[in-house]
């Protein structure tokens, strides 16, 4: 049997995979038996496996947050497919494949990253230009800003995802900054490019992506802040009211509290990285709810509770039909109306 993907697996299926167990819970059933239920992912999915013999040494030998060669049969219950588990192994580390667990950027990270370096390179004021160059130098720290995510589950929720973000965010400021003059570029330039970097430290994405005990307990808008703290100590070009103005422009950028932002955005700079951050972030989700597979001719997708609406997938428009080889003049089989001859005769309303 070859490997399957979650999204791959059909009910009534033998199974032989590897996954990434990432909760599990030892259940007593009716009849007195224990069995364990796990939850399983891959970079397509998620899914519930179920151990029903030796689940107490099953739970036992197989860790939380860790990759598992398994045998089993998928099924339905209750109009929910899962795994009926019969064979379940941890992997040792040479046996593992990070990328068959996590979902990457559908764009070359290095695709990305020239254009983030192309852009940072319009930023004119000297002290600004310093210290993004001082970011995009930093071997260690790109490395990981390359290949981390920017959300969990949400927006941009795979490895790449917040080079890719950052990117549009930046790409968005600079328009809105050719429309509104007034607006400091280079400011927002930097901004854009640092406001999620703390995310670089509030995510593990190893075999999967969770929260970092920092993330939970900082946040990545704190942790951001302090990585350009850092950064700026080794420089001695930042202005005091610059480094303010940037570390406001990261602990604002979510808009509200409600949403996690520190601060409200009170500067005109901070309203539109604002705006652009939660214009890219939302785009990158709808556009995978839209394009998540679904009924041919389904118009609507499901009920978005995020957003409390549906959305519309919009009816495909009728092609347009060609005329036939070597025929001129209109299209076969459509009779021309008298409407549009020549000897019409004209509106009371048309000058003689």
């Amino acid at each position: 049997m070859t490997k399957v993907l979650i999204s791959e697996m059909e009910p009534n299926q033998d199974i032989a995979t590897c996954l990434v167990v990432t909760e599990k819970q030892l259940r007593t059933a009716r009849n007195g038996s224990l069995f364990l239920t796990l939850k399983l992912l891959d970079k397509t999915g998620e899914i519930t496996g179920r151990v029903w013999e030796n689940a107490e040494e099953v739970c036992n030998a197989v860790p939380v947050k860790t990759a598992v060669f398994l045998r089993g049969r998928s099924e339905k219950y209750r109009e929910e497919l899962q795994l009926n588990i019969r064979e379940i192994r941890p992997l040792e580390t040479d046996e593992v494949d990070a990328s068959d667990f996590l979902p990457a950027c559908p764009v070359e990270p290095g695709v990305l990253f020239e254009g983030l370096q192309k852009i940072l390179g319009t930023v004119k004021r000297r002290s600004l230009r310093q210290l993004s160059t001082a970011f995009l130098s930093d071997q260690s720290l790109m490395k990981r800003f390359r290949i981390a995510p920017a959300a969990k589950s949400m927006h941009h929720a795979y490895l790449g995802g917040l080079l890719e973000h950052t990117l549009g965010v930046t790409r968005l400021v600079s328009e809105v900054c050719e429309l509104y003059p007034v607006l400091d570029r280079d400011q927002l330039l930097v901004g854009a490019f640092l406001h999620d970097i703390g995310k670089i430290d509030e995510f593990v994405y190893d075999l999967f992506i969770d929260y970092s005990d920092a993330g939970r307990l900082l946040g990545h808008m704190v942790l951001g802040v302090e990585i350009l703290e850092k950064k700026s100590r080794t420089l001695k070009t930042p202005h005091h009211e610059e480094m303010r103005a940037l570390k406001h422009l990261i602990l604002s950028h979510h808009g509200e509290a409600e949403f996690g932002a520190v601060k409200p955005p009170m500067t005109r700079e901070a309203f539109v990285l604002h705006a652009a951050d939660d214009l890219d972030a939302k785009l990158n989700f709808l556009g995978r709810i839209l394009e998540a597979p679904g009924d041919p001719g389904q118009l609507w997708t499901g009920y978005q509770p995020l957003f409390d609406r549906f959305f519309y997938r919009g009816a495909p428009f009728p092609a347009e039909r060609k005329p036939s080889p070597g025929k001129a003049g209109p299209e076969e089989g459509i009779t021309q109306l008298s409407l549009w001859a020549d000897n019409r005769q004209k509106s009371p309303h048309e000058s003689s």
